[in-house]
């Protein structure tokens, strides 16, 4: 059987013998993806929670659970809200990873949202790295 990836997720299920992934999902096992590249399940449904998941591309994130960035002059997602739900999956991931997969998630927002205007905007010109550099400096890999 297929192990179906999204994002730094390997997809365990029950169904699987196989348990090199590192995300058990207890629902129908994926058997393809959608158009933006989440696993759906042979009903159609999304293998990924778009209320608790932050890397979901419809995951809305609280206001209290956003911090102003000077970089950018915009709020956006906490380090800390996203490291909570990679926590309660037993995953373990750097500030690092965080940073970028806060924005991948920016990036999969509308373009009329501040921060992803921003982002777009100050960052046109940049390489990855350098953009979170920016963005959180702490991370930055010395």
């Amino acid at each position: 059987m297929e192990q179906y990836k999204y994002g730094p997720l390997v997809y365990n299920t029950s169904e699987s013998d196989n348990e090199s992934g590192n995300y058990y999902w207890n629902g129908l096992a994926p058997v393809g993806y959608d158009s933006v590249g989440v696993p759906l399940d042979s009903k159609g449904y999304q293998c990924l929670d778009a209320q608790q998941c932050p890397i979901h591309p419809s995951y809305i994130v609280q206001d209290s659970n956003l911090e102003y960035n000077e970089f950018l002059g915009v709020s956006i997602p906490t380090l800390s809200s996203f490291k909570e739900w990679f926590s309660d999956q037993f995953l373990e991931v750097t500030d690092r990873d965080l940073a970028l997969f806060v924005l991948r998630w920016i990036d999969l927002q509308n373009e009329s949202e501040p921060c992803s205007q921003a982002v777009y905007s100050k960052c046109a010109t940049m390489d990855l790295e350098e953009i979170l550099d920016n963005i959180w400096p702490s991370t930055k890999v010395h």
